[in-house]
């Protein structure tokens, strides 16, 4: 378990450093959408490479990116672990205002 970590999407890619209390390789992501604004997702890819970004994928242009539907709780099982000493970084953007929440676990 760690820390739980906000991020104000916009569609600038942003990067954020996490860290887990313990040893873990799964992520809970809550996408909540502000007050006014629905509908958009928060793309997102996590690597233990600090210069990480991540791009919205559009029609005929695929983008390396998982996805966070807005109002959508959902948990990912990552490939890398991280740790109090190891972190993850992740980049996020979207295609409009939003903000996300990451949480770092084990058996989330």
């Amino acid at each position: 378990m760690g820390k739980t970590y906000k991020a104000n999407t916009t569609t600038n890619t942003q990067t954020i450093t996490v860290y887990a209390d313990s040893p873990c390789n799964q992520l809970c992501v809550a996408n909540h959408q502000p007050t006014g604004n629905t509908g958009f997702p928060t793309y997102f890819l996590v690597s233990s490479n600090s210069s990480v970004t991540v791009s919205v994928p559009v029609a005929g242009t695929p983008s390396y990116c998982l996805v966070s539907p807005p109002g959508t709780v959902r948990t990912f099982t990552i490939p890398q672990q991280f740790s109090n000493v190891a972190p993850m970084y992740i980049a996020f953007i979207g295609e409009a205002t939003a903000e996300c929440y990451f949480t770092p676990g084990e058996g989330l």
